[in-house]
Formats: structure tokens, C-alpha cells, sequence
């Protein structure tokens, strides 16, 4: 792939070449020189790495919609007050080499127009979108773009190259030596082999918004979409990302943004505008003719204004009510003379004609570039590498269970043998169910939300398919889950003095294991369901109470009423408790010590029957923890799936 030269319908990364429009080429303006010389100075040898000798060679892309609204239903679904119009009857076409902006005040609806031409809304929406003059396949439209959020989502324990690394042996089916070169070379060009080593949560807002370009730029999608992507940047960082997007426009890319409010610098970089206000179009073209078309509807840019706030001022009513007026310019036509002017070709063949015919490029298929079990293997080693270098979600968790075990050892000190310290010992127990339960559910709660956005961001760009990331997470995850139930037991079964007998000893960890297990898909299901990290905080230590309620502990399960005792039957921690006491009191256990003359529970069998549990079987207590495992594993794929369906 290395040694193939790019045909012009491909996409590469150039800034030697000429502009090209209407049919005939043109060199760079001094000023655009100018600004591409600052440029190389600001981004790291970007000159080095302008042409990717590596990237797959994929055809440039031509957007087109047609007549596109887009409504939502107002009011909670159980009781609908109407719809609401976001978008009316938009069109225009973006096509290939352009930097397109698409302006508009607060409200105005452009995020949820690139919602819609991204891929990301598909419910409520109306018209009709076409890719290179052909109505748009969803699946395939999302394998040739990408959708780089506001929000830099990255997950922190990863470094720049790890990352990279990470998403080129998702993306390309190519070898390991090319994947390197590739990434070496995307490092180079956006400014971040110096910070290659560096965590991610020690990087920069512009470090972090090139490196979410970066992650994506591996498989060269023809067409890019940033939300606001200045937000929360520096002036210095924001130019860096604008001419960033503008180098890969210049190389064959169609790049769609949305930005609020940029200053002249960055506005005068854009190559075409999509301004809207109250969900219509008020002006679709080319940078330089927006003055003298305001001009023409009676609408003057003081001098030395910047016409990127002149044109928010006028949307946002500043100087009247114009919109109706621009809105009744667009539909008949007076933008239209500019924008077909404007229409850009390449050496002679229009790539923005109306037909868009595209010849020469890969067929894009609907399958992912790697196998499932290749996703789940570099998903696996991903999440070991995440949750091993995780500071809350492991390294506390295993100090706060070594922690926790001496300090229970030391308070039930020798107590399992003693007859008069019963009570205690079932304390003891239920306590160490108790925070085991707590030491898994907790952790997943508070870490896993901001993971999922994570997780829908690289699915939705076409990283990997659910199952394997499901499937990865689940698996990753149970090593520290057995770890850290043992490390817990086996300082305090043999600090409390309980049967020193090997076979209750591993009955003890295993009903442990399964109880951190089974908790932890709790918290998965928690974290899954939730729509914020607050919520779940809130939701995840409620949904224990009734799970403690009804354990059997704190009443004996004889005693719940009957319009109660279903709710027995769905605790898991009643069977991790009357799987504990089995193990430690059951199974024909020797009488008790008695210091005394007279001990009450000298005999096991006392015990289990005080506690009702007298008649229950052991294997029955582990099929039931392996069945709660499962469905709750089950249910939160379920809640995923469904999750990612309503994102769109």
C-alpha cells in the first residue's frame, strides 16, 4: 500500500497542490502561503507527513440533502403535548476539498443537522441525503466517516501512541510495520510525537482535540465531522485545529463543522458557509461573497466588524426581525447563482457535478475492517491495560480489601470455634458478603458512565462491533474480581479462626467470587441504564437496601409476610449469606468450643436452624448466583443495545 501512488479521486493529506475550481487550477493566494508557512511552524514539521504513504486510499465523497426536516415530540411520553420543528426544508450540497462551517446562533439547530447528515438521527427526519449523487446507505456512510464530538471523550490511562495504535489495529488490515509507519506519521503531522508518551489525562485541550482527530484519521475517512470543535480552546489551539481541518480538506476531504462564533482569523479560513436560524437557511456560500449579499438585502457589516458576529447579530434579530427575509432569499434562489459558481472541479472532472458519479476507489462493504475475535483480543488487552493502571477502580480496591480484611480479622479475632460468640461470627459473615458486594458494585457504578461515551463514540464511528466490546469488558474484568475476594478471605477466614478445613476454606472463596461477580453486573446494569454519573451514584447504593432487606439476616426469611416473600427470592445476597453459613456451620461440622459450662449453639445444626436455613442446598445457592449473573449480563447488553438505537 506504502509504495502506491494516490489517484486524484483519492483522499490524501496535501497542501502543495493547487486549488482547484471550475476546471482550471489555481496557485495558493499569498495570504493562504502565508497562513500554511505558520502553519508548518505551529503543528510539528507538518510538511513531513502532508502526503500518508500509509493511509488506505479511499474516494473523495460529495454530500448532498435534499429537503430535510426534522421533528421531535414535545412533552414526556406519557403525555404528548405535540411536535416541535427543528429543521425546515434544508438543502445544499458540501462537496470534497471544502472546509464547510455551519454558523448559527444558540438554538439555531446546527448540531442537529449534523446529527442528521453524520448518520447519528434517523427517527423524526424527512428528505433525502445523497453520497456522490446516490441515496445514502447508512451502514456504509458511517464505515467512510467519522464524528469527532465537542467533548474530547479519551480514555485516560491510555497514551497518544497506545491509543493510536489501539484504533489502527481496529481500523486497517494491514501489518504491524505499516500500522507503525502510519501512526509515527499522523503523530508527526498533528504536533503530538513529543507527547506520544504521555498519558492522556495529562495532555492539553488542543493536545487532547488533535488527538481525537488523530484516532480517526487512521483509516482516512473521506468525510469528517466536528462538533464545535474550538470549544473551550485557546486563540493559539484554535487556529491550530482550524488549519488543521483545513490541510485535511485541502487534501481531498469534505470536512463539516459546526462553530459558534469565530474570530476573523478563523473565520475567513472556512472555505464555504451554512448559516441557520430558527431551523431554516439564511445564507449558503463562500466566505467572501456573504458582505455583498447582505449588502443586497439592505444589510450593512460596519467597518472593521467581524462579519462572523455581523451575521449572529442579524440572526439573532439585532437589527429586526430579518429572518424572513432571508429565509424567502434562500428558497428562491439568490444564493444559488454563487454556490453553482463556486462549484468545485478537479483536473476537469466536476466532483460535485449533479449526478455525482464517482469512478475508481474501493467498494465500501458493510463489515468491519477486523474479525470479531480480532476486536475482542485488542479490546481485552485494552481494557487489562485501562483497569491495571486505574487508580480508583483497582488500586484503592485492592488496598481498601487488604485494608478492610485486617481490620475485620483484628475485631472478630479467633472467634469462628466459639460457641458463646455465635451472633458474632454470622456478623462476620453477613459484613463480609456485605462489603464484598459493595467493593465491586461502587467502583463499576462510578466508572463505567464515563466509559459508555466513550464506548459510543468509537462504535458509532465504526471502531468494533457491541458484542465485542461487551464481551471484552465482561472478560477483562473478571481476574480482579476473583483476585480481590480472595486477597479479602484469606485474611480473614484464617484471622477469625473459622474451620481450618480446605474444602470450606474454598467454599468460602467461591460464594465470595460469585457474590463480587454478581454484583458487579449490577453495577454494570446501573451504569448502563443511567443517563449520568450523578443518577447512577444515586440509584446504585439504593437498589442494595432491598437486596440487604430481604438477605435473611436482619429477618429470618420464616418470618417476612407473605405478600413479601417473593422479594426473598430476588436478593442475591440471600443466597452468598445462606451459602456461607452452609459452608461454615453445615456439612457435618463438629461441635463448637464451650469456654463455659452451658453454650446454647455448641451444635452447627442449632445455628442453621435458628436462621432458617437448615433444609437448603449448597449447589442450589451457586446455580442461583450463576443464574443472576447471567440474565443481569444479559439484561445490560440488552439496555446497551437499546441505547445505542435511541442515540439515533
Amino acid at each position: 500500500m506504502d509504495n502506491k501512488a494516490l489517484e486524484p479521486d483519492s483522499v490524501s493529506l496535501s497542501m502543495e497542490e493547487p486549488v482547484v475550481c471550475n476546471g482550471w487550477s489555481q496557485p495558493l493566494p499569498q495570504q493562504e502561503s502565508t497562513m500554511l508557512a505558520h502553519q508548518n511552524k505551529v503543528e510539528n514539521q507538518l510538511t513531513d507527513g502532508q502526503c500518508f504513504s500509509h493511509l488506505p486510499r479511499r474516494t473523495a465523497v460529495d454530500l448532498e440533502f435534499i429537503d430535510v426536516s426534522y421533528t421531535i415530540q414535545e412533552g414526556p411520553c406519557w403525555r404528548r403535548t405535540g411536535f416541535k420543528a427543528l429543521l425546515k426544508s434544508l438543502s445544499g450540497r458540501f462537496c470534497s476539498r471544502e472546509l464547510i462551517g455551519i454558523m448559527g446562533p444558540s438554538g439555531a439547530g446546527k448540531s442537529t443537522l449534523m446529527n442528521i447528515l453524520a448518520g447519528y438521527r434517523e427517527t423524526g427526519m424527512k428528505g433525502q441525503i445523497l453520497v456522490n449523487g446516490k441515496p445514502r446507505d447508512l451502514r456504509t456512510f458511517r464505515k467512510m466517516s467519522c464524528y469527532i464530538m465537542q467533548e474530547d471523550i479519551l480514555l485516560p490511562h491510555l497514551t497518544p501512541r497506545e491509543a493510536m495504535m489501539i484504533s489502527a489495529n481496529l481500523k486497517l488490515d494491514e501489518t504491524q510495520e505499516v500500522k507503525k509507519e502510519l501512526v509515527n506519521e499522523i503523530l508527526t503531522a498533528l504536533g503530538l510525537l513529543d507527547c506520544a508518551h504521555t498519558r492522556t489525562s495529562s495532555l492539553s485541550g488542543g493536545q487532547c482535540k488533535r488527538l481525537a482527530i488523530a484516532l480517526e484519521l487512521v483509516n482516512n475517512p473521506p468525510v469528517m465531522f466536528f462538533d464545535e470543535p474550538t470549544s473551550g480552546l485557546d486563540s493559539v489551539s484554535c487556529y491550530q485545529v482550524v488549519s488543521l481541518m483545513r490541510s485535511l480538506a485541502l487534501g481531498g476531504r469534505t470536512i463539516i463543522c459546526t462553530i459558534h462564533q469565530p474570530s476573523a482569523k478563523l473565520f475567513e479560513m472556512f472555505d464555504k458557509l451554512y448559516i441557520l436560524s430558527q431551523g431554516q437557511c439564511i445564507y449558503k456560500g463562500t466566505v467572501p461573497h456573504l458582505i455583498p449579499y447582505m449588502k443586497t438585502l439592505g444589510l450593512h457589516c460596519p467597518t472593521y466588524h467581524n462579519p462572523a458576529d455581523f451575521i449572529i447579530e442579524v440572526a439573532s434579530g439585532e437589527y429586526g426581525n430579518m429572518n424572513p427575509v432571508l429565509f424567502e432569499a434562500v428558497q428562491s434562489g439568490m444564493c444559488a447563482i454563487e454556490h453553482q459558481k463556486n462549484t468545485c472541479e478537479t483536473n476537469g472532472t466536476l466532483v460535485c457535478a449533479a449526478n455525482g458519479s464517482m469512478n475508481t476507489g474501493p467498494t465500501e462493504s458493510h463489515t468491519f475492517a477486523t474479525s470479531t475475535l480480532t476486536q475482542f483480543c485488542i479490546l481485552f488487552k485494552r481494557t487489562l491495560i485501562t483497569i491495571c493502571r486505574d487508580q480508583v477502580l483497582t488500586h484503592l480496591r485492592l488496598i481498601s480489601h487488604i485494608t478492610i480484611g485486617i481490620i475485620i480479622g483484628l475485631l472478630y479475632l479467633n472467634i469462628g470455634n466459639d460457641a458463646n460468640k455465635v451472633f458474632n461470627n454470622t456478623g462476620f459473615l453477613f459484613f463480609s458478603m456485605l462489603f464484598l458486594m459493595f467493593g465491586a458494585l461502587m467502583p463499576t457504578v462510578l466508572t463505567f458512565p464515563q466509559e459508555m461515551s466513550v464506548f459510543l463514540r468509537e462504535h458509532l464511528n465504526y471502531w468494533y462491533s457491541l458484542k465485542a466490546y461487551y464481551l471484552a469488558k465482561t472478560m477483562a474484568d473478571i481476574p480482579f474480581q476473583v483476585i480481590c475476594p480472595i486477597m479479602y478471605c484469606s485474611i480473614v477466614y484464617w484471622m477469625t479462626e473459622q474451620p481450618p478445613e480446605a474444602t470450606r476454606y474454598l467454599l468460602f472463596i467461591a460464594l465470595s467470587i460469585c457474590t463480587a461477580l454478581v454484583a458487579q453486573s449490577l453495577g454494570l446494569l446501573v451504569g448502563v441504564a443511567s443517563t449520568s454519573l450523578q443518577v447512577a451514584t444515586f440509584i446504585g447504593p439504593v437498589t442494595a437496601i432491598p437486596v440487604l432487606l430481604f438477605s435473611g439476616f436482619f429477618v429470618n426469611l420464616n418470618t417476612i409476610p407473605n405478600y413479601l416473600q417473593w422479594s426473598s427470592y430476588v436478593s442475591y445476597v440471600r443466597y452468598s449469606f445462606e451459602g456461607v453459613l452452609l459452608s461454615i456451620y453445615g456439612m457435618n461440622r463438629s461441635e463448637l468450643e464451650c469456654p463455659g459450662k452451658v453454650c446454647k449453639f455448641q451444635h452447627p445444626e442449632e445455628v442453621l436452624q435458628l436462621l432458617d436455613v437448615e433444609d437448603a442446598k449448597l449447589y442450589i445457592d451457586f446455580i442461583v448466583l450463576g443464574i443472576f449473573f447471567i440474565i443481569l449480563r444479559l439484561t445490560t447488553y440488552l439496555v446497551l443495545r437499546y441505547k445505542i438505537k435511541s442515540e439515533r
